[in-house]
């Protein structure tokens, strides 16, 4: 610093003088630690002599104000000499995850403070889910929690292949931290399947590789269609296999377990080739199946489609060989024997049918005879039968009175079955109705006798039904239904009575015997639970009440009686069934019958005792037993306090108006 006199400018003087800059800048905090997309405020403080501007600005890492790789800074506010800003991490740790916080002064850039901040991340080094099952061509999305740096990748495999192959199942990436697998067409010989998903660079904490469970299931169904068939020897037949719910249609072939089988049970072929060629290896399309040259000793034999996809899965078709010239046919006739009429003004018929077992073709030819050789009937004498097997009697009964239907089988004519048949012109009993009932009913009861050629009336003059031969008081209201009243007296033990109707006249023609059977009364309880599986009943207290088939006719049995209960079990019980009724309102139980040729559609009633509005006072309802067999009906009864106490009997009709009658099933308490 120099100072120059004005009057003299020759005359001056100097000094020296030091400036000092005293400006300083602090930064607080001066380290941080915060988690990725988190948020910290700094504080930046400007001090000195005299009043110096407290502005600055930011930076991260060099950027002025930062930016989304590094995380980024703004002013907040600012009071007296301290400025304020907020630093937001990035959402993922930059690389390396510490970044420097600057504030620089603005009166002097020379002058600035600094502080460090460490991103960390919450990730659980994880696969979310950790285990999932997947069906077979299905998939599954996977996510990944990891410690990511910026300019991480994830990497995915399935049990340490990458991306998986065609046998595993393959996996890809979807976003940063997803992937989609996608489950194979069949099961892999490993089961289950482990996902990995490892990260690289190494994250900054936990570890770098985390996995997952795959489970792989299998909803694969096989059939094989046709799935029956009955070939003669050395007989080809194609078989198409279906496999559902997966993209790989394939199986394999065996016969009885045998891998495209043998000449002993039959070999496998494909399509046309002669000799046969068995596949040689998976296929989806139809194979031919080539019968043995003899009948194999396990007859029908099994022939099996395994799926490629799931071999636990496989479908079947039963094949029946038979031999040469129809060897093992074997042939059964039905009714085996009948009693009818000859035929009058309307024709008398009766129909027949044929079973055929062991032959490709089940076709039967028919034909009649005398049943005495040499003598009786010839020709249209014996009567005609149809290629149905409907029979149709001559006019008048040979001599001797036998005559036979025959049906032939058309694979084997040497095998073959035969009825015998006798005719009349008095009374035919068809049906009786009971024709069973238990022992030791405590009423009398109606016995209802079908057929032909009675005489309608009562008394002398008309039919007269015979019980062991002793006549009965008998109302037949026309020539083809007779009543009479069994007693208690007639049916208090077991026992096989003999029922015949007989005509006026001299001498007075009698019907063929029809049994009446009384079976033994048993109070004893067995429950015989019936599935889909086991559906076939055993058990006591069979009741049968049967119509007679001594003519032509359907069976209708009662068997049995008990508690349903569960849908599917049958408490089978000692007749009667014991219920009891309401002290007021009424009540629903659910009961179990049983018998041959029983169906929801018919109608089923108790009797009432005398006095009970209508003859009958509770309320049934019928429906079948879901997923058992038919013959099996659920009775759901309405009981009433009105209800009055007493021992029923069950009556069945069917829709033609056949009845089945069972006397001491239910009684009311």
């Amino acid at each position: 610093m120099s100072a120059v006199s004005q009057a003299d400018p020759r005359a001056g003087a100097s000094a020296a003088v030091t400036l000092k800059d005293d400006l300083a800048v602090t930064l607080a905090p001066a380290t941080a630690t915060i988690p990725a997309g988190g948020a910290q405020i700094f504080t930046a403080t400007v001090s000195g002599t005299g009043s110096p501007s407290t502005a600055v600005s930011w930076s991260v890492n060099g950027i002025a104000d930062g930016d989304s790789t590094v995380g980024t800074i703004a002013a907040s506010g600012a009071s007296g000499a301290a400025t304020t800003a907020v630093y937001t991490a990035p959402a993922v740790p930059p690389s390396p995850p510490t970044v420097n916080i600057t504030a620089t002064s603005t009166a002097d850039s020379s002058k600035s403070a600094s502080a460090t901040a460490t991103i960390t991340c919450s990730a659980t080094n994880s696969i979310a889910p950790s285990s999932a099952s997947v069906a077979l061509g299905r998939t599954q999305t996977f996510s990944a929690s990891f410690c990511l740096l910026a300019g991480s990748t994830i990497a995915w495999d399935v049990n340490g292949i990458t991306g998986g192959n065609a046998a595993l199942g393959t996996i890809a990436s979807s976003s940063t931290s997803t992937a989609l697998y996608t489950a194979p067409a069949g099961l892999p010989a490993t089961n289950p399947l482990t996902v990995h998903a490892s990260i690289s660079p190494a994250p900054t904490s936990g570890a770098a590789t985390a996995s997952a469970t795959i489970t792989l299931t299998s909803n694969v169904r096989v059939t094989v269609s046709p799935a029956t068939a009955t070939l003669s020897l050395n007989q080809r037949a194609a078989f198409t296999p279906s496999v559902t719910h997966t993209t790989d249609a394939s199986v394999t072939w065996s016969v009885n377990g045998i891998p495209n089988g043998n000449a002993t049970v039959g070999q496998v072929c494909q399509p046309g080739t002669s000799p046969c060629v068995a596949p040689t290896g998976p296929g989806a399309g139809s194979v031919d199946y080539l019968a043995p040259a003899s009948v194999p000793a396990a007859n029908p034999v099994t022939l099996t489609a395994t799926s490629t996809a799931d071999p636990a899965q496989t479908g079947a078709a039963a094949i029946l060989i038979v031999g040469p010239s129809g060897s093992g046919v074997t042939v059964t006739i039905s009714p085996p024997y009948a009693f009818l009429p000859a035929s009058t003004a309307t024709l008398s018929t009766l129909q027949f049918s044929a079973t055929v077992t062991g032959a490709s073709t089940t076709s039967v030819t028919w034909s009649v005879a005398s049943a005495v050789a040499g003598q009786g009937c010839a020709g249209a004498g014996c009567g005609s039968v149809s290629a149905s097997g409907l029979y149709s009697a001559p006019t008048a009964a040979p001599s001797p009175n036998a005559i036979t239907v025959t049906a032939s089988s058309v694979a084997d004519p040497t095998k073959s079955a035969s009825a015998t048949l006798a005719l009349t012109t008095g009374p035919v009993i068809e049906k009786l109705l009971p024709s069973s009932v238990m022992a030791g009913a405590v009423s009398s009861f109606p016995l209802a006798v079908q057929g032909m050629n009675f005489v309608a009336g009562s008394g002398t003059s008309a039919s007269t039904i015979l019980l062991n031969g002793a006549p009965r008081s008998t109302t037949c209201a026309t020539s083809t239904a007779c009543v009479t009243a069994l007693n208690p007296a007639d049916v208090q033990s077991a026992a096989t009575l003999t029922i015949q109707v007989q005509n006026p006249g001299s001498p007075a023609p009698l019907s063929n015997p029809v049994p009446f059977v009384i079976v033994p009364f048993d109070v004893s309880v067995d429950t015989i639970a019936l599935t889909s599986a086991a559906p076939v009943a055993t058990g006591k207290d069979i009741l049968v009440a049967e119509p007679t088939t001594a003519a032509a006719s359907s069976p209708l049995n009662i068997d049995f009686i008990g508690f349903l209960s569960g849908g599917n079990t049958c408490g089978v019980q000692g007749s009667p069934l014991t219920v009891t009724r309401p002290s007021s309102g009424s009540v629903t139980v659910s009961i179990c019958v049983h018998g041959t040729g029983l169906d929801p559609s018919f109608t089923y009633a108790f009797t009432g005792p005398a006095g009970a509005p209508g003859g009958n006072d509770i309320g049934v309802t019928a429906s079948a037993v879901t997923g058992l067999f038919s013959n099996l009906i659920a009775l759901n009864l309405q009981i009433s306090s009105a209800t009055l106490p007493g021992v029923r009997a069950l009556l069945v009709t069917t829709l033609n108006n056949d009845r089945a009658f069972a006397t001491g099933m239910l009684e009311v308490k």
